[in-house]
């Protein structure tokens, strides 16, 4: 057990630091253009970018937080009800910031004449939603996991 949880805190570091280097990468190549105009879509792609940023980052540290619960054997107590909601919370605001980068891919499309752009723009949005979802489901299953448990243990 002790060497699935440390193999699942690994996977969290390195979604970390995949955010990180990608706020790098998108960072360094928009500071670092030779004519950049700062209109409303790129204002609304920088203010999106860094909101998803840290609500990704948020999220991630409360999966951590709950990773290490489920290591200490307290899956199914009350501390990781708040941890899960909180995390629901928080991946609902990085899909609804991320939102924000759907102008900038638009106007990139009208530039570079190709309306797909658009089409793949929109399911990159929807993936936070998706997770938004699944962390619905979780937390649905862990509420009845802990009053199953507490059920469980009244009746003993």
């Amino acid at each position: 057990m002790k060497r699935k949880i440390n193999f699942f805190k690994g996977v969290i570091f390195l979604l970390v630091m995949s955010i990180l280097f990608l706020v790098f990468l998108v960072a360094t190549q928009i500071f670092t253009a030779e004519k950049i105009v700062w209109d409303g879509p790129l204002i609304v792609f920088m203010v999106a970018v860094t909101a998803t940023t840290i609500f990704g980052l948020a999220a991630l540290y409360k999966l951590y937080l709950a990773v290490q619960l489920i290591g200490d054997n307290q899956a199914f107590s009350m501390k990781i009800l708040p941890i899960v909601h909180r995390m629901s919370h928080l991946l609902l605001g990085m899909a609804c910031s991320f939102c924000g980068i759907l102008p900038f891919v638009y106007q990139g499309a009208q530039i570079e004449d190709a309306p797909g752009l658009v089409i793949l723009g929109l399911i990159l949005v929807s993936l936070p939603f998706a997770l938004f979802v699944f962390a619905q489901i979780v937390e649905e299953l862990f509420k009845q996991a802990v009053a199953l448990q507490k059920e469980q243990d009244l009746t003993v």
